[in-house]
């Protein structure tokens, strides 16, 4: 366990380790500490005087390493439809049920729309997590190379492949831990998702289909 908490210290460490994982870091590290306090407590009164003595002094490690941290303060898991239902504005932003999600219609400029779909799923850990998703248009050939350049210099989504009803299609997505999103996160990506994914559509296609 040792091991594994130096590795998480080291890649939370790392400015050239990719956001996610320094984030899973974050996470974990915050989880072992929070579980090893809880041990500790629950022996502060423990028979043995040695043990005893040892936990008292290793709450005050604890205590110490969190001098002059202020504390904050924990939001509460929010429900898809309670996230999706915050984004709603009519005429601009419509929401409807879609599958185990719910589907957004975003009005754009010019009498444009991109509609993005919200859904629960799961990452590659296991994780619960929300997952937002736009279609751009079909996934030729051609389009490879340029998605991938354009990947570099989006910053909360990325373009990627999706199996639509037996048609391979370009789709934009981003991804959030169910457990820790904000409403305004949501928000935010959403707009964002609806806006490049349309400017990605008007690039493949002539048309405004999705």
């Amino acid at each position: 366990m040792e091991e594994s908490i130096e590795t998480r210290i080291a890649q939370l460490g790392k400015r050239d380790e990719s956001w996610v994982n320094r984030r899973d870091a974050a996470e974990e590290l915050g989880r072992t500490a929070t579980k090893s306090v809880e041990a500790l407590r629950a022996h502060v009164e423990d028979e043995d005087t040695d043990v005893r003595a040892m936990v008292i002094k290793a709450l005050g490690w604890a205590k110490a390493g969190l001098e002059g941290v202020q504390p904050v303060a924990q939001e509460r898991a929010y429900t898809l439809e309670e996230l999706a239902k915050s984004v709603e504005k009519p005429g601009s932003r419509e929401i409807s049920p879609k599958g185990d999600g719910f589907e957004i219609s975003v009005t754009l400029r010019e009498g444009r729309s991109q509609k993005v779909l919200a859904e629960p799923a799961k990452s590659q850990a296991e994780k619960d997590t929300i997952r937002l998703s736009t279609r751009c248009g079909p996934a030729t050939g051609k389009v490879f190379r340029w998605a991938l350049r354009n990947n570099a210099s989006l910053s909360h989504c990325a373009l990627a492949l999706s199996d639509e009803g037996g048609e391979e299609m370009l789709v934009m997505v981003n991804s959030f831990l169910a457990d820790a999103v904000t409403p305004a996160e949501f928000k935010s990506s959403v707009k964002e998702l609806a806006y490049y994914g349309d400017w990605v559509e008007s690039k493949l296609t002539d048309g405004d289909v999705f």
